[in-house]
């Protein structure tokens, strides 16, 4: 059990970001083993409305969080959605996929959530 709302916060947010990862490595390995194409798009789906989600999910950690941390952490969470509701708009697979990956992401980086969930204080 977490000690604060940051930390409530914190272990919620990182059990999202492992959901993604999760999504995201089967989404892979389906294209890898059987190139299910409808099966890969329904992965990324999935992720997508996670992240869509993420605003909701947290909603009562933030609001527990003082004035100034709350508004940076709802600002970051409400980019995360929209980006997420964006993808899911026009239907990108790639969109979907490159969610919370910068151009310059290495392998084995943390992705913006990852990031995120690090640098909240």
């Amino acid at each position: 059990m977490s000690d604060s709302p940051l930390d409530a916060l914190k272990d919620k947010l990182s059990e999202q970001a492992e959901k993604i990862r999760e999504l995201e490595k089967k989404a892979d390995k389906t294209l890898e083993d059987s190139y299910d194409l409808d099966q890969h798009r329904s992965l990324l789906e999935q992720k997508a409305q996670i992240l869509a989600g993420l605003p909701e999910a947290a909603e009562p950690f933030v609001d527990q969080l003082p004035h100034e941390t709350r508004s940076a952490v709802e600002q970051r969470l409400s980019t995360f959605a929209n980006n997420a509701q964006q993808a899911m708009g026009v239907g990108s697979v790639f969109f979907m996929r490159q969610l919370l990956y910068p151009e310059d992401y290495r392998e084995g980086q943390a992705n913006d959530l990852e990031s995120f969930i690090q640098n909240i204080k």
